[in-house]
């Protein structure tokens, strides 16, 4: 086990041979980018804010959470970047566990607030040069989550749950800590204030699957409620699926000690576009289905766009499947695909076609489940070389590798105006 700590630097010395400051305004671009971030947090309860400045501020920490060299995070860089947000000064600590036989590669960071009101736990995703955090992805096998949701027990993704629960006992001890207004850092003594008042806990792609099963965990664990009842909201970006029906119905009735519907109504999952994430893992390996609050983010589009889709992922399917299984695989699908298009088209009849997001009200009209791997292994790729040239980056491909990029996430949900990470004017 990892354990490494940082503390983020003032405002004054984001601006080095600058003229000090301790923010900025109109015409003097500087740091924080957003003003009073501490306490729009640590706001009174209440429906958690799906767009400004907080939603930006989790996606921004499960982008800068992939820091690091080789194999090794790195909480220097991601305390120096929510000091650039607007937690100046504050603390951050990682704990990262690996075992390769296992196929674990946890990483989670917790930032907290230089004056312990609030903390932030964000988790790692998968690193695209690691092939044990790729391994983790696809160790699908269920296995058994050790609450209980209305009485029953239900089986999730093996490799997201191992991996939440490498790091799991530490950050625990850590949040305890910080409920009673101790710091994170553990040199550093004493109790300041009230103790910590708002807990966020973000991740993006497999930081987002660990981020959502530690909001089951920590909501449904009696010996949790401390910390528990400080949770003010989970927001995952390109999470993939987690577990069955069952497990997502289960989730979505299931209540807190006080009632509160928090797996239903407190986890927000974005979704940029034809991130091929959210759609994993495919049909073949068992049927998974969403729960929480889903957000997509649509490009400006048309009708005869998704016909096109339809067309083209009907064609992939038929080119990348072997022949003993193309016949009964298309049958499979096509009634189901026939459904989703005309969903799709009717929707898109309906509603604005400027783009941007939306919440997705309608359960039948949930980013859907890849129905085979085709999708997997020949569309998502195509469709990330596809966006690298002018005269392909249009074509109308259902998944796509390149839309799962954690910067995709970060732009989108920035306010209109809102400086960048970096002190510069998007």
């Amino acid at each position: 086990m990892r354990d490494d700590f940082a503390r983020g630097p003032s405002f004054t010395e984001l601006r080095p041979l600058k003229e000090p400051t301790e923010g900025h305004g109109p015409g003097r671009p500087g740091f924080p980018v957003h003003e009073n971030l501490v306490d729009l947090l640590a706001a009174e309860k209440g429906p958690p804010p799906t767009e400004g400045p907080v939603p930006h501020t989790m996606a921004t920490c499960s982008a800068y959470a992939y820091a690091g060299v080789g194999q090794v995070g790195d909480p220097g860089t991601v305390a120096m970047i929510m000091s650039r947000l607007g937690l100046a000064e504050n603390r951050c600590r990682v704990f990262e566990q690996r075992v390769d036989a296992m196929y674990i590669a946890s990483a989670a960071y917790l930032v907290q607030d230089k004056d312990r009101r609030v903390v932030i736990l964000c988790y790692r995703g998968t690193q695209p040069e690691d092939i044990i955090s790729i391994l983790t992805d696809a160790d699908v096998r269920p296995e058994t989550l050790s609450v209980e949701l209305a009485g029953t027990r239900h089986q999730v993704h093996a490799g997201f749950y191992r991996n939440m629960r490498a790091t799991r006992h530490l950050i625990m001890q850590a949040l305890e800590r910080a409920a009673r207004g101790e710091s994170v850092d553990p040199t550093e003594k004493g109790v300041r204030g009230d103790g910590m008042e708002a807990l966020y806990i973000t991740g993006h792609s497999l930081g987002g699957a660990m981020a959502a099963l530690m909001g089951v965990v920590l909501t449904h664990e009696p010996r949790y409620r401390v910390v528990a009842e400080r949770l003010r909201a989970v927001y995952t970006f390109g999470q993939p699926l987690l577990g069955g029906p069952e497990f997502a119905e289960a989730c979505a009735q299931a209540t807190d000690e006080r009632g509160e519907h928090v797996l239903r109504d407190r986890l927000l999952r974005y979704i940029f576009d034809r991130d091929v994430v959210p759609a994993l893992p495919p049909r073949p390996v068992g049927p998974y289905a969403p729960f929480g609050r889903e957000f997509h983010y649509r490009r400006p589009r048309g009708v005869t766009e998704g016909a096109l889709t339809f067309a083209a992922e009907t064609a992939i399917d038929a080119v990348s499947l072997p022949g003993d299984l193309l016949r009964g695989q298309l049958r499979r699908n096509a009634g189901r695909r026939a459904r989703a298009a005309g969903r799709s088209l009717a929707e898109l009849a309906r509603g604005p076609r400027e783009g941007g997001w939306a919440e997705v009200h309608d359960p039948g009209l949930h980013y859907p489940q890849m129905d085979s791997l085709a999708g997997l292994a020949v569309v998502a790729p195509l469709a990330f070389f596809a966006a690298r040239l002018a005269l392909t980056r249009t074509i109308p491909f259902t998944y796509s590798f390149e839309d799962h990029g954690p910067g995709h996430y970060v732009n989108a949900l920035a306010p209109p105006g809102v400086l960048s990470e970096f002190g510069d004017v998007r």
